[in-house]
């Protein structure tokens, strides 16, 4: 029984461990497929002739929060089983700024959608889309 109860306290934080690590990647995972589907559909929206800013704001706070959320979704000791590269983590510096530059995209676009600016919401959406493509050839292992 002793052997049992020691071998639990042993395994069970590394288990924990495994799980939320395994949460994590799920979470930014979605977020990730989140961010990629609404970008789509703002983007549609943006490009009619008279885009429904109510639409526009909405899709563009989703996408604030989703890119918001994924910078705390890399934590050290969240690689195993990930799609992204070990250089995450080895140099996360550059990383943080292209994940920053991209949520300031998405602020960008959502500002602009509250004051129904469409050049200025396109710019926003284009800086946080070009960034994305950015980081997938620089961080991403399987495209």
């Amino acid at each position: 029984m002793k052997k049992l109860t020691i071998a639990l306290l042993v395994t069970l934080p590394a288990f924990a461990s495994a799980q939320s690590s395994q949460n994590i990647i799920d979470t930014r995972q979605h977020s990730f497929s989140s961010i990629e589907n609404k970008a789509e559909q703002v983007e549609e929206v943006l490009d009619k002739d008279k885009p429904d800013w109510t639409e526009v704001v909405t899709i563009s706070e989703e996408l604030t929060r989703h890119s918001t959320q994924l910078r705390a979704l890399f934590p050290e000791g969240s690689s195993e089983n990930s799609k992204a590269k070990e250089a995450i983590w080895e140099k996360p510096e550059k990383f943080n700024q292209l994940l920053m530059k991209m949520d300031q995209g998405f602020k960008d676009l959502y500002q602009a959608s509250k004051r129904q600016d469409i050049s200025a919401a396109q710019n926003g959406l284009e800086q946080a889309q070009d960034t994305c493509n950015s980081c997938h050839r620089s961080y991403r292992s399987r495209w």
